[in-house]
Formats: structure tokens, C-alpha cells, sequence
């Protein structure tokens, strides 16, 4: 085990939570069922310790940007507030960590003495690390239910990896190949006068745009005549004209389709642009193999969450709603003051995903978890 990464992960670990607590800390009884999976039982001490770790993430992040009362509001335009969305995320992720705990024995899996003796130390620090005030808080008063996270989340990344090993992930150079084109693209939609307003062009204006487009494209110097003309020549990749995961429109891709290495296209007029491409590479190998990479890791994915899906299935799995609603989020964390913030803090840059499972507990995984 790395013990510098075990080390740095809880400090950045202790830097999240030691902040001052808006309000009274956590009432939920942790012996309370959260949720039974095919008859185990996962008590409210584990479900409102994550629940609680990943308010954390929220509140340090997004609160300066949203306000107080954001839990409360529809931040996702689907008729639920912030904390339904986050916490509907936190119970499907408790159930598939549960899951995954579930079906170790078929892949092979198991936790070591090291394995345990790590997260139990891990769990220790994180603690020691914390005020007593921000520790009641965030519901880790039972130093059980940390590593238990540490626990599901170790499990999650063993079975993970050994899961994917199972997927069909042949990917051929052809289905992989990917040409490479430069480009500069003109806006003929809108443009920004000097009081800072959005102004549409006149058909005038788009005709001189239009004559721009068309120096660009028969220039013997693309890029030298792109600058001169206030643009910025940028590169793509591509698969075929018919690329699913292309972000240019179909009408680019056909006009790249048709060209030789070091040709240059025709203006092509879309609605609110006009592009002008030059083909650098039929096939480019770097593009490709990395391509390549991207369509390997998907099909993984894909195949991981396909099993995941089929165990949920065919499990039974029930929520006490009751108790779970007692999980709020009206007790805020706060940062401390910035003479109080060192080093450890200043790890701290990125938001958690909104989608996925949140960061908040990657740092202890990773504790418990490098070898």
C-alpha cells in the first residue's frame, strides 16, 4: 500500500470535513433500516453517513454559486429538487454497491487482512482529522459505517475491474479508423457590438462573411490566412460522415468524406455558420488508436452496467421510505475561514458529478483501496 496516497487522500478528506456546521448535526437512528436487498438489511447509519458525505461536496461547491436554499429548488428542469435528484442518486449507488457485495463470491473476490486493517486505519484518521461538531454532523459519530463505505467502495472497484474483463471488447482498426481535417468556422448568426449587445447580421454583413469563407478556402496558407482574418484554425477527428459520436453537422463530415490528404474544401453553408475544412490525414493513427481506446472502454462500460442492471432485476430490493426521509439536507456545512484553510484544502477544484456517483468518496476509496 502507498501510504502517501492514503495520507494525502484523508487530508483532503479532513479538509472537506472540517467545517463549521449550520445546524444541530444528525438525529437519524443508525440501527434503523434504510434498506433490505434480498432479506440484508443496510441500516440508516451507512446510507445517511454517504448521504451526508456527499452534502458535503454540494455544499462547498455549489452553494457560493446557488444559494442556501438549493436543495430546495428544481435545479435540473425535471420537477424534483436537489435533494430528491441527490438522493434517488445515493440509493441506486447503495444498491448496486450491495449488489456487487452480493455476487462476490461468483468473480472471485474477497477482502484481504490488509484489505481491512487499511480501511479500519483509514477510518480512524479520517476521524481524528475532524471536530467532534462536524463529526456529529455528517452522521460518523459509528466509526463502523465509514468503513463500511470504505468497504462497499473497495468491493466496487475490485468487482468492477474484474467484471469487465468478461466483455466482448474486440474493436477492429476499420471500426476504429479516423480521419483528421482542420477547420475554421464562421458565425453568420449573431455578433456582439460595443455596448456588449447580441446583433443578428444583415444579409450585406453575411455576403462579406461569405467572401472571407472563400478567400479562406482557395488561400495556399491556411493558417497564416485564417489569422489574418481573425480566425483561429482548430482540428477534428471523425470516423465517416455517418460517425454517431461526430459533433459537426452531416453537411461537414460529407464534404470531408470527399476530400484528399491536403485538399481544401469549398465553402460549406450550414444555417448559422460557414465552414471551410482542409483534409490533413486519411488515416491518422494516433486518432485512431486512441479511438480505439474510447470504443474499448465504452463496450466495458457498457457490459458492466448491463450486468448491474440484470441483478437489479432480479433482486428485491425495498426502500423504507420513512426512515430515508428523515435524511435532509437543511443543516448546512460551511467552509472555515481562509487562515484556516492550509494546504489540504487547496486540493479542492473540481465539482462533483451531478450524473454519476459524486467525488466525495473517491478520496477514501482510494485510501483503502491503492496498492
Amino acid at each position: 500500500m502507498k501510504r502517501k496516497k492514503v495520507i494525502a487522500a484523508l487530508l483532503m478528506g479532513a479538509a472537506l470535513m472540517g467545517m463549521t456546521a449550520g445546524g444541530c448535526g444528525s438525529r437519524i437512528d443508525e440501527n434503523a433500516v434504510f434498506a433490505t436487498l434480498d432479506g440484508t438489511t443496510i441500516t440508516m447509519g451507512v446510507a445517511n453517513f454517504r448521504a451526508k458525505y456527499e452534502q458535503v461536496m454540494y455544499d462547498s461547491i455549489y452553494m457560493s454559486y446557488f444559494g442556501e436554499d438549493m436543495w430546495n429548488n428544481d435545479m435540473y428542469g425535471n420537477g424534483t429538487t436537489m435533494t430528491e435528484d441527490v438522493k434517488s442518486q445515493i440509493a441506486e449507488e447503495l444498491q448496486e454497491m450491495y449488489l456487487l457485495k452480493a455476487h462476490m463470491e461468483e468473480y472471485g473476490i474477497s477482502l484481504s487482512e490488509e484489505d481491512e486493517a487499511a480501511m479500519a486505519e483509514a477510518a480512524e484518521t479520517f476521524l481524528s482529522e475532524n471536530s467532534k461538531e462536524a463529526i456529529r454532523q455528517i452522521g460518523a459519530e459509528n466509526k463502523e459505517n465509514v468503513i463500511e463505505m470504505l468497504r462497499l467502495h473497495t468491493i466496487q472497484e475490485k468487482m468492477h475491474e474484474r467484471i469487465i474483463q468478461d466483455a466482448d471488447a474486440n474493436v477492429t482498426e476499420e471500426e476504429a479508423a479516423q480521419r483528421t481535417f482542420s477547420y475554421v468556422s464562421i458565425n453568420t448568426d449573431t455578433h456582439t457590438d460595443e455596448e456588449s449587445n447580441q446583433i443578428e447580421y444583415t444579409e450585406e454583413e453575411k455576403a462579406e462573411l461569405k467572401t472571407t469563407a472563400e478567400g479562406l478556402s482557395s488561400a495556399k496558407d491556411f493558417e497564416k490566412a485564417a489569422e489574418e482574418a481573425g480566425y483561429t484554425v482548430s482540428t477534428a477527428s471523425y470516423g465517416s460522415k455517418d460517425d454517431e459520436d461526430a459533433s459537426f453537422d452531416t453537411a461537414v463530415l460529407e464534404a470531408a468524406d470527399k476530400l484528399k490528404e491536403g485538399e481544401m474544401s469549398d465553402v460549406i453553408e450550414l444555417e448559422n455558420a460557414y465552414y471551410v475544412l482542409r483534409l490533413d490525414k486519411e488515416y491518422d493513427e494516433e486518432a485512431t488508436a486512441s479511438k480505439k481506446e474510447q470504443m474499448i472502454t465504452q463496450k466495458q462500460e457498457d457490459y458492466y452496467a448491463d450486468i448491474l442492471d440484470g441483478w437489479k432485476e432480479a433482486c428485491k430490493w425495498e426502500i423504507n421510505e420513512e426512515e430515508w426521509a428523515k435524511v435532509t439536507f437543511e443543516d448546512h456545512f460551511k467552509l472555515p475561514e481562509a487562515e484556516e484553510t492550509e494546504t489540504p484544502g487547496e486540493g479542492i477544484t473540481d465539482a462533483p458529478d451531478t450524473e454519476e456517483s459524486a467525488a466525495g468518496t473517491e478520496e477514501l476509496q482510494e485510501a483503502a483501496t491503492e496498492e
